[in-house]
């Protein structure tokens, strides 16, 4: 079961379609929820619910403020896109994971900018938005581990780096050829 987001539309709500923003070519990220909702009344309201699957060789906490920049980002587009152009919303992240990937959801409620703030019928949808299906992080495996540990004890790595060099230096000198002697 992949992570979702689950929420209620206000009453009265319709199924809408919405255009997906495009990815980057090559982007190995894949939307895996994709609900939206428009008011009845019109007014250019909508509610979105969205995930997005992308695969990671691990998961460690430095990782955290790219994938939640991502999906800001991601929510921030598509709440423009519900709104037919600049919007003003109220937006909800998460970020679980499956077996292989990062999955980052969002709930937004949108609307045109200039609609008053507390205005927008579906905040509340988003406020009581519930993140569901998520399994624990993937490890990080020995080469991301052993580069985060680096990164966080630069100091150390340089120390045991440079004791490695002197050592494989050694044996390179201790097993080099030595040239024959001619009589």
């Amino acid at each position: 079961m992949n992570p979702s987001v689950a929420a209620e539309p206000p009453d009265g709500w319709l199924a809408a379609e919405l255009a997906r923003p495009p990815f980057a070519s090559g982007s190995t990220a894949a939307v895996t929820q994709w609900t939206a909702w428009r008011a009845p009344a019109g007014g250019g309201e909508a509610l979105l619910l969205a995930c997005v699957a992308t695969p990671v060789p691990g998961w460690v906490e430095d990782m955290r403020p790219a994938v939640e920049a991502r999906v800001k980002g991601l929510a921030g587009a598509s709440a423009d896109r519900l709104a037919g152009g600049d919007a003003a919303a109220h937006t909800r992240t998460f970020v679980g994971w499956t077996a292989g990937d990062v999955v980052t959801c969002f709930a937004t409620c949108a609307a045109p900018k200039g609609t008053a703030h507390g205005a927008r019928a579906c905040d509340a949808s988003v406020d009581a938005a519930r993140f569901e299906g998520s399994a624990a992080p993937p490890s990080p495996g020995l080469a991301l581990g052993a580069l985060t540990w680096a990164v966080h004890h630069p100091a150390t790595t340089v120390l045991w780096g440079g004791v490695f060099v002197f050592f494989l230096a050694v044996v390179a000198v201790l097993t080099r050829r030595r040239p024959r002697s001619r009589i």
